[in-house]
């Protein structure tokens, strides 16, 4: 149950970041991270490392009409996220990150 809100606190975490500022417009193709391993703070709300990261789709847009339903939601989010997995979207300028690198550095402070 610890693990549905978790995952609920993070999609609305990105969800306001993301479908926020377009609700207006469509959301755009865009990249993916892979993010394996996740682990939280105590109040299992906050990242504080992982496994690895690594680009989807060698940093290229997955096509929408597989988008959410398979890689936020759905039977994949899910099954992604029970082994402790994620997939964090890549949207300028809605996410401060473009890659692993800075996705470390948003979250873990890392450089």
């Amino acid at each position: 149950m610890k693990r549905l809100f978790v995952l609920a606190v993070v999609a609305g975490m990105l969800g306001a970041m993301l479908v926020g500022p377009a609700l207006s417009n469509e959301v755009p193709p865009h990249a993916h991270l892979h993010v394996i391993g996740l682990q939280l703070d105590e109040s299992g709300e906050w990242p504080t490392g992982w496994r690895k990261c690594h680009e989807l789709a060698n940093g290229r847009a997955v096509p929408l009409h597989a988008h959410h339903a398979n890689l936020h939601t759905g039977r994949a989010g899910e099954a992604q996220w029970q082994a402790g997995n994620v997939v964090v979207p890549v949207l300028p300028p809605h996410t401060p990150w473009n890659n692993c690198a800075e996705l470390e550095a948003f979250f873990l402070g890392g450089e």
